[in-house]
């Protein structure tokens, strides 16, 4: 039934006001939704960084560009005292309008109105979050498009975001900007933490902030605080009394200084990605406590030995975490104090041998016990010399790595193969050695090339968690490695064989230089001096630290006081005294089902026969190592005759007359396996030169006592020493195989 004729325009009209609406309403809608709005704006929140230690105290500012002081963070709870003052300043139906409080709006109006001026604003916390967000000329225009942007936010963030927004965002004097910065900045503390009236006093200073900084005008400061405790007053937010109260305390203000603690390790940081673009606060791996320590050990140590640089690394052995960093003694020292010595690049020492053994047990060419020859050996372009400037003849790999004598450590570089050792410190991290090996040669175990402590630190980290590598780290909130999907560039019998023989009771009286009077924990560890005494070293380790140390004056200054061992190692005992008191026991390494023992010749270090009179137990790599067995015949020496008054007082003692050696081709070259001739001649004044003849041909010569190394060659031979003026000079025969 259609409607009468007179109401059917009425009808008509109505249905076209329903349309329109209907129109305008879809049209506004989709407005709020499909024009473009400036999402990438707000997420750019301002923001500094600040570096926190591991336990999330502040430890370095860093400005945001322009010099700005902004620390976003902060979540503000409602019933915060900083949230009630700003909404009740600022925009009191903050928590019920949709982005225009238009009570406000008609009451600015009509004020504005009737004064012929503008005497009012009615601006929400959601239209100056857009302003703050977006900058733009002040305009007619520009209003009207932040009204309809704050709607547009009010459909994209709750309230409490948007709240947020705004304390991140709003000035408050200076260069600070957002409500933690001003917190912190005017009473030392967060913003959650304000008081009543140390909130007020900040809600008071966005109207204008540099009118109204307290530290600059007080008075002005305190004014707009009675009016912000008036209005929180109104909107039933506090008492009365407590209204009283507040604005009756004294603008005190209490700022608390930039943080500048651990500033090598904060300066190596640099400004790392925030895990969060909210959040200003970069929790970083250092720990404050052992950082503490490092700080006390290493500037004693250097006030004692009066050097004036050094530096100490302590990493976490599973992760490579850095839970200290010291760069120098004393960072505001004019001379250099603030060149980071664990990142300079600085003569290595003795402290890559390690590496070289490691790699050579790995590949089945050294066992602990395997005899090195530490003689006197010329290359084309290397003199080596022990530190001691001494020679032992032979030496048992595991001596001789304690002991850090250059000449065995040259004989495991060549065995192991001096590029493959040279490619394991690249990719061990030690990125300051240059990729060419020829330009390093055999030096390079002796320590020809410079390295940085904090390489080197997390180098040997790779023997401490058995060989899998990882590179440091320095960002705690980082998403963390995962150990066992480290690449292995050492297997965990070769690190577990290099730990044992570095560590034990007797590498801790050799570093403390007396017995200790409460045990002390278990570490493996390894000096190096540089050539000239210019750089001393020491790193430690167990599964849990390493803990590097070098010591040395930044300009490259030699000094006497520079060996490692009585330099660097104070420091690291020290540290490890202090990480493991008497109450906490110190872990250690499970042996690894591939390392096994075996029985060896102590005269050849070889698989044991029946027929070797001296044996001891030896670590070997099961399946790796090799088993050469005991090659010698070992014939007791015949008596010396008979003393007669015409027989020459010289005596040979090496070799024993009948004796018989054999070379061992493919575990050493020939011109390494050298045959000690030593003779005695207790009559004769100290210093006699006694001279050798082989096969009726001269060698050379001696001192009584000391040995002559004769590279051995194949052959029965007739030795024979004579002193000067002494007819009939003794002889031996002997028979290399």
């Amino acid at each position: 039934m259609s409607p009468p004729p007179k109401i059917r325009p009425l009808f008509r009209r109505l249905v076209l006001l329903v349309a329109a609406a209907a129109l305008l309403w879809g049209g506004w809608r989709a407005a709020l939704r499909f024009v473009p709005f400036p999402g990438g704006r707000l997420a750019a929140v301002p923001s500094s960084v600040l570096l926190t230690d591991r336990e999330g105290a502040p430890i370095r500012l860093r400005l945001a560009p322009g010099g700005i002081d902004a620390r976003p963070g902060y979540v503000p709870a409602r019933t915060d005292w900083i949230a009630q003052a700003i909404v009740a300043a600022e925009d009191k139906r903050f928590w019920s309008h949709g982005g225009l409080d238009f009570l406000s709006l008609l009451r600015a109006a009509g004020q504005n109105a009737s004064s012929l001026r503008r005497i009012s604003g009615a601006s929400t916390l959601s239209t100056q979050v857009v302003r703050l967000a977006v900058p733009r000329p002040r305009t007619l225009r520009t209003k009207l498009l932040e009204a309809f942007q704050a709607f547009q936010l009010e459909r994209r963030m709750d309230k409490a975001a948007i709240l947020r927004q705004y304390l991140d965002r709003a000035p408050f004097g200076g260069n600070i900007v957002g409500a933690e910065a001003a917190a912190w900045r005017y009473f030392g503390k967060t913003a959650r933490d304000l008081s009543l009236a140390e909130a007020a006093l900040l809600a008071g200073l966005p109207q204008s902030p540099s009118r109204l900084r307290p530290d600059r005008h007080p008075a002005a400061a305190a004014r707009r605080r009675s009016y912000v405790l008036s209005r929180m007053e109104a909107c039933g937010m506090i008492t009365p009394a407590e209204r009283a109260a507040a604005d009756a305390a004294p603008v005190a203000l209490t700022p608390a200084a930039y943080p500048f603690r651990a500033p090598h390790f904060c300066d190596a940081v640099g400004v790392p990605v925030r895990p969060r673009a909210d959040d200003c606060r970069v929790r970083t791996t250092l720990d404050p406590v052992i950082q503490a320590w490092a700080e006390d050990a290493l500037a004693r140590r250097c006030a004692a030995l009066g050097v004036a640089g050094g530096a100490v690394v302590v990493l976490d052995a599973p992760t490579g975490a850095v839970r200290a960093m010291v760069g120098s003694p004393d960072y505001a020292s004019p001379r250099a104090g603030q060149v980071n010595g664990a990142l300079s690049a600085r003569a290595a020492g003795s402290t890559l041998k390690p590496f070289a053994y490691a790699l050579a047990l790995d590949q089945g060419r050294l066992a602990p016990a395997d005899l090195l020859p530490d003689a006197p050996v010329h290359y084309r372009d290397l003199v080596p010399l022990n530190f001691t400037r001494d020679f032992r003849g032979t030496v048992p790999a595991r001596d001789a790595l304690v002991l850090s004598l250059n000449l065995p450590a040259i004989e495991v570089e060549r065995r192991a193969g001096q590029p493959a050792f040279h490619a394991l410190l690249r990719r061990l991290g030690l990125s300051t050695i240059g990729p060419e090996p020829a330009r390093y040669g055999l030096g390079l175990v002796l320590g020809n090339a410079e390295v940085r402590l904090l390489d080197l630190a997390n180098a040997y980290a790779c023997l401490a968690r058995g060989g899998r590598f990882l590179p440091p780290r320095t960002v705690e909130d980082a998403p963390a490695p995962d150990p066992a999907a480290a690449p292995s560039l050492l297997t965990p019998e070769a690190a577990w064989i290099v730990s044992d023989i570095l560590s034990g009771d007797e590498r801790a009286f050799d570093a403390t230089g007396h017995a200790a009077d409460v045990p002390l924990p278990r570490f493996a560890w390894k000096t190096g001096t540089s050539a000239g005494l210019r750089d001393a070293w020491t790193v430690a380790w167990n599964p849990d630290f390493v803990i590097g140390v070098w010591i040395g004056d930044p300009s490259g200054a030699p000094s006497a006081s520079l060996v490692g061992r009585l330099a660097a190692t104070p420091v690291a005992w020290d540290l490890i005294r202090r990480l493991y008191p008497r109450n906490r026991p110190a872990p250690w390494y499970p042996r690894p089902a591939g390392v096994v023992s075996r029985t060896v010749c102590a005269d050849t270090g070889c698989v044991a026969t029946p027929a070797c009179p001296r044996t001891h137990p030896d670590w070997a790599i099961a399946q790796v190592t090799r088993r050469e067995m005991c090659p010698s015949r070992h014939a007791a020496p015949s008596a010396p005759p008979p003393a007669s008054p015409t027989a020459n007082p010289v005596r040979i003692v090496t070799p024993p007359d009948g004796a018989t050696y054999r070379l061992l081709p493919g575990v050493l070259p020939a011109v390494s396996q050298k045959l000690p001739l030593v003779a005695a001649a207790d009559t004769l004044p100290p210093g006699t030169p006694l001279h050798w003849f082989l096969d009726g041909r001269p060698l050379g010569s001696s001192r009584p006592g000391e040995p002559f190394f004769w590279p051995m060659a194949r052959g029965r031979h007739t030795l024979s020493c004579a002193a000067p003026g002494h007819l009939h000079p003794p002889t031996a025969t002997f028979t290399v195989e």
